[in-house]
């Protein structure tokens, strides 16, 4: 059976697709450092999830502020209460997000080749497995679902899916786990994931996780 493995690597300026042996992106110019034809290659920031977010938030700030104004003016002095106790959770919903977003637009990298896998996140220590230590890649999915209760009702927050990919091998065990749409773009979690069953094929390694079938 054939393997087909993704021969682009993306431009962490730009976001185009090149051809793993260009040295320069073929849109913006952007260097790249030099892997081996055949090497899995993402290098991307998420600059526009970045901004995206900060728009939102900005919208919904403006939205309390709003809310906050116009309420007691038409309810009366009744609407402080729950106002009293809606902004403590406001702010530390924007605690979290500050902390969410830190990182969104440095670059990002996650590179799978014949002697080693290499994963470079911000603010997440360096990752580094060489296929000669381990003899299998299990890969784990867990969600969680956040959700905030304010006076009279649940409110249902976004969802986040982490990905834990863990090496085993004979006196051996280590683990990466990484978060879908905040660590790497979601579709590059689906390349990430057909990669890595790929390679594992290609080195004879046992895989337990996802398939592309």
């Amino acid at each position: 059976m054939s393997v087909t493995l993704d021969m682009r690597k993306k431009c962490p300026q730009c976001g185009k697709k090149n051809i793993i042996e260009d040295k320069f992106c073929t849109n913006c110019g952007f260097e790249f450092k030099e892997y081996d034809p055949g090497d899995f290659v993402i290098i991307e920031h998420l600059k526009g999830s970045l901004y995206g977010s900060i728009a939102c938030l900005v919208i919904f700030i403006a939205f309390m502020i709003l809310i906050t104004i116009a309420i007691p003016s038409q309810v009366g002095a009744q609407a402080i209460i729950p106002l009293i106790i809606i902004w403590p959770i406001v702010v530390g919903f924007l605690v979290w997000a500050s902390r969410y977003l830190r990182g969104l637009s440095k670059i990002r990298k996650f590179v799978i080749t014949s002697n080693y896998i290499e994963i470079i996140v911000p603010h997440k220590p360096y990752f580094r497995v060489n296929w000669s230590e381990f003899d299998a890649i299990e890969i784990q999915k867990r969600e969680h679902q956040s959700w905030a209760v304010v006076p009279g009702r649940v409110i249902i927050g976004p969802r986040f899916i982490y990905f834990k990919i863990i090496f085993k091998g004979i006196n051996f065990f280590q683990s990466y786990e990484f978060e879908s749409g905040k660590d790497f773009k979601r579709k590059s979690r689906k390349e990430i994931l057909i990669a890595l069953e790929e390679f594992a094929q290609k080195m004879n390694k046992d895989y337990n996780g996802p398939t592309k079938k």
